[in-house]
């Protein structure tokens, strides 16, 4: 609040308080169901209430609808699936019997089929604009977004209580005691965390255009609080909200709670995954250790001077190399080999002491891994044993080598295996220098890079393709520390950018990756180790001090080649022998590494029986046993959160004084007091009882999934510039039935569906036509278009090609052609059959059929669909090549079963497509209009039952009929 004097100030108080008796921030009223005079009508309260306002202007209901319409609709409203016939006639033979029994057994197993879940779960995905792809211009993958998804599913079958998914979905990676799926044990409250990476991002350079981070941010804070609060808090970005009790500093409590939550690939595996293999492999490493110690005592005992001969060249190997002195030694006569090996000490030394002392005076340690983590966060199986002490090893799991790398003292994701994923993040850096560098090895799209004002897609960083240690440079630009910069190493199962279609420019590195993520992972071998990032201003990393070289110039210079062979056959036998006590150091570990590499050990799987036994074994287990990780994208606290700055008209480059994080003041919520973002306690209040608005909003879009319309005409936004209730006293004490009933969507689904209205006809009564021709009053059931998923389900359904298989990766959309440069991938043209909640949704270009019929864009939440009537959709139903295959598969199966007449085969076809036998009139035009479809494929009477070309015609007629597309 912005007031120039007491006087605007008092004047603004007054107005919030206006606005805070807004009906939707008030408590629910305890209504309780009016009396009524037609009480047969009105056998639950939903009727009660709704008969009452019909009363009250004279408004008549209309008739109950006939059976047929019954299950057509509710299976449609329920399942997203018409009924099969046998369904049909079954239900109607028990409706002739008991009519109220045969309907609630009916909606009680269509509560119970696995497809109530994926129709509910599209509608709730609607309103979290899912999307599996970012959009703008490369289209980048949110990996592992169908996991959403199937969350979602098994959460409404499940019947899970309404306010925990709504925690789940603010905070389900903060909750302590988190849901797991018993059917993999997978962290099932995170996966709910995912709703904020949907939506539109850019890839612009969140440093160059700092706008974009805010934007994402907004976008996340629009989606939470317009899907759990009906509000549209993000309009008070730039000002106040210039109608309803929204304060500007309201949104930037929530800004900050938001901004202090990282975005995070996460695995979902518990600690009970993979936990029996890893456990063999560890066992097996020990016993390798004693296997190949065993060889390689007797090879370094065997090293002379003949060994170093085979090992000559012509160029003098570089100075860190230990065999830079024995080649300078290889130059010189006899009598000056001790006086060369002494200057080649001094110089070592010399070379040491200067390398150390430019790394004192240039470098600052960020962190250094050789002794732990140190206040780093991880996530990843292969991160599980904590990082690394000097000296273990990693076993080569594929070709002819027995191990893939001795290992010195840091953090390692394959030290067991390269399929574990590893991430490792920092806390929130401060600029000093301009240059971070990171000393690391790995490979297979494995990345390091920093992350500026929490942007996932931005380009500072580099691909990690070093089979040997290295040191990889990622510029760090200034005046970014309000961005809140932070470190991070990761595998690509831990990767947000992977694939990477813009490649990486800064080097060889990953190259452009046009293809599919599966494609790309392909090989799941992914791998990183570091030992220490340092920060620092000049334009070299750190200098090698050479250290492992002090040991070979101790004691007395060597007299002749074979006392220097045996120096290093010494250092060999030392290095092998601290190897097998499990007690080697760095120094040593350098030298194996060194061994290894120039021959003078072995490093083939097949070294010794023994040897090649346990790799054996190790590879079986391995590959046979060890399970790849379990990804998803969602969000992350890690370490303390911060407080966002008040932006002056949302000006990035105009902040205020920090607001403490918070919610609404309106909702009387206290300033958070937690360390963290503060998501938890955000969650606890919005998935209150005592929250207003959270069950009357999620009452409404119940309401409106299963009556079309809800109570409130818009959904996403209970503020004044949305509709008010058309029964208020009926949304409130829905609300507080649903809070009393364990927020039970099932139950309350099942009030609703066994409710009157729900089974009245779909014809209005005059009275209805007159007083109420919106029929906002609900007297008749308003029949309405199905959405688009539906009309391509229930083509599927008719021809027989549906899989009703739950679960698993989406399917790419059909397309005539693939543009893989936006990551558009073309899929197969009915998508194997799968409903089309498993078709992947590509916020670039979603699947052409659907998009004809109002599919949501996937950008914003979008509670409410719209719903157009136009030439798009019938050129769709004539011509798309999807209804055209349909109907070609619908008329194959026709004419694989045979039939007898052109009547019983119409008959089937009115029954499979529209639920109910054709009329008299209908029969005799279908049949006509089949025997003109023959009389152009010029087929004659006898063979026209068995021509699929006229079949193909009058199914393709059918999938048009304006009632095929129609809930009833």
């Amino acid at each position: 609040m912005q007031a120039a004097d007491t006087k605007a100030a008092k004047t603004w108080e007054q107005e919030f308080a206006a606005r805070k008796g807004w009906w939707a921030l008030q408590p629910e009223t305890d209504s309780k169901p009016p009396v009524v005079r037609d009480e047969a009508w009105s056998h639950s309260a939903v009727d009660r209430f709704l008969r009452a306002r019909m009363e009250a202007v004279n408004v008549v209901p209309a008739a109950m609808a006939e059976p047929r319409v019954l299950i057509r609709r509710a299976t449609l409203v329920l399942t997203g699936l018409p009924p099969t016939p046998e369904e049909v006639n079954a239900f109607v033979t028990a409706w002739s019997r008991d009519a109220r029994g045969a309907y609630e057994a009916l909606v009680d197993r269509l509560l119970a089929s696995p497809h109530f879940g994926e129709r509910f779960a599209r509608h709730w995905m609607d309103v979290v604009r899912f999307s599996e792809t970012n959009g703008s211009e490369f289209n980048y993958d949110v990996p592992f977004a169908w996991r959403y998804r199937d969350y979602v599913i098994r959460a409404f079958n499940g019947d899970v209580p309404y306010d925990h998914l709504v925690r789940e979905h603010i905070a389900g990676d903060l909750l302590p005691q988190p849901r797991r799926n018993p059917a993999d044990d997978l962290n099932e409250s995170a996966i709910g965390t995912a709703f904020y990476r949907f939506g539109e991002v850019s890839q612009q350079s969140c440093v160059e255009f700092r706008i974009v981070g805010f934007d994402i941010a907004d976008n996340q804070l629009d989606t939470l609080t317009k899907t759990f609060q009906a509000s549209t808090v993000a309009c008070a970005r730039c000002h106040d909200h210039k109608l309803d009790a929204i304060l500007t500093k309201d949104y930037y409590a929530l800004l900050g709670v938001l901004r202090s939550s990282r975005a995070v690939q996460r695995t979902l595996d518990g600690p009970a995954a993979n936990r029996a293999p890893m456990e063999r492999l560890r066992a097996l490493k020990q016993q390798l250790r004693t296997a190949l110690a065993a060889v390689w005592r007797e090879e370094a005992s065997a090293i002379n001077a003949e060994s170093f001969a085979k090992l000559s060249s012509a160029a003098p190997p570089p100075v860190g190399d230990p065999l830079h002195a024995w080649h300078a030694l290889s130059k010189v006569p006899a009598q000056g080999i001790a006086e060369t090996w002494s200057k080649l000490a001094a110089e070592q030394a010399g070379a040491s002491a200067a390398a150390a002392e430019f790394n004192r005076k240039n470098f600052t340690t960020l962190a250094d891994f050789r002794s732990g983590f140190n206040g780093w966060t991880t996530d990843g199986m292969g991160l599980r044993d904590g990082t690394g002490r000097s000296g273990d090893f990693a076993v080569a799991c594929e070709g002819g080598s027995a191990v893939k790398a001795v290992l010195p003292a840091g953090a390692f994701t394959f030290a067991l295996s390269d399929k574990l994923n590893g991430a490792l993040r920092s806390p929130p850096l401060k600029r000093t220098q301009g240059n971070v560098s990171f000393e690391v090895v790995g490979g297979h799209n494995s990345l390091a890079r920093l992350v500026f004002n929490n942007c996932q897609l931005s380009a500072h960083q580099k691909s990690l393709h070093h089979q040997d240690w290295t040191w990889l440079t990622v510029p760090f630009p200034g005046g970014t520390d309000d961005l809140h910069p932070y470190a991070e190493l990761m595998t690509f199962w831990d990767n947000p950018k992977f694939p990477e279609p813009q490649g990486d420019g800064t080097d060889k590195d990953s190259g452009v990756q046009r293809g599919t993520w599966s494609e790309h992972a392909k090989n799941p071998r992914t791998w990183w180790g570091v030992r220490r990032i340092v920060m620092h201003n000049v334009g070299e990393p750190p200098k090698d001090e050479l250290t492992r070289l002090a040991h070979l110039f101790e004691g007395a210079p060597p007299a002749s080649m074979d006392a220097a062979a045996a120096r290093y056959a010494q250092i060999a036998q030392q290095a092998v022998a601290a190897f097998a006590a499990d007690q080697a150091g760095d120094d040593e570990v350098a030298w194996l590494e060194w061994l290894i590499k120039r021959g003078l050990l072995s490093n083939r799987a097949d070294a010794s029986p023994k040897v090649a036994r346990l790799i054996g074994e190790y590879r079986a287990v391995e590959g046979r046993d060890l399970s790849l990780p379990h990804m998803m994208p969602g969000v992350a606290d890690e370490g303390a959160g911060f407080e966002q700055a008040l932006l002056a008209r949302g000006d990035i480059m105009k902040p205020g004084a920090p607001v403490a994080h918070g919610y609404l003041e309106a909702l009387s919520s206290p300033a958070f007091t937690s360390k963290g973002s503060g998501r938890r306690e955000l969650a606890d209040l919005i998935a209150s009882a005592d929250n207003p608005l959270t069950a009357r909003v999620m009452v409404n879009r119940i309401w409106q999934w299963i009556f079309g319309v809800g109570l409130v005409r818009t959904p996403d936004d209970f503020g004044h510039l949305g509709e008010q209730p058309s029964h208020p006293q009926l949304l409130d004490h829905q609300a507080r039935r649903f809070v009393a009933e364990g927020w039970s969507v099932k139950k309350l689904v099942r009030a609703l569906v066994l409710s009157r209205a729900f089974q009245s006809a779909a014809v209005p009564t005059p009275s209805a036509s007159e007083r109420d021709p919106q029929n906002t009053l609900l007297s008749h059931f308003s029949a309405r278009r199905a959405e688009a998923e539906v009309i391509r389900d229930a083509m599927l359904a008719a021809s027989g090609r549906l899989d009703a298989t739950l679960f698993g990766p989406s399917i790419d959309p059909y397309r005539e052609q693939p543009d893989r440069q936006s990551r558009l991938f073309a899929g197969p043209l009915d998508g194997n059959g799968r409903r089309s909640i498993y078709i992947k949704f590509q916020l670039l270009e979603a699947a052409r059929f659907l998009s004809a019929f109002n599919l949501p864009g996937g950008k914003v939440a979008e509670g409410r669909r719209d719903s157009s009537n136009v030439p798009a959709q019938s050129l769709a139903l004539l011509n798309d090549p999807f209804v055209i295959a349909m109907a070609e598969a619908w008329a194959g199966r026709l004419v694989k079963d045979g039939g007898t007449s052109i009547d019983t085969r119409v008959e089937a076809m009115f029954q499979t497509a529209l639920n109910r036998p054709p009329s008299p009139a209908e029969r005799a035009r279908v049949g006509t209009a089949i025997k003109s479809f023959a009389s152009q494929h010029q087929v004659a009477p006898e063979g026209l039952l068995a021509s699929r070309a006229v079949w193909k015609d009058a199914a393709h007629a059918f999938f048009n009929f304006n009632e095929f597309i129609f809930i009833p």
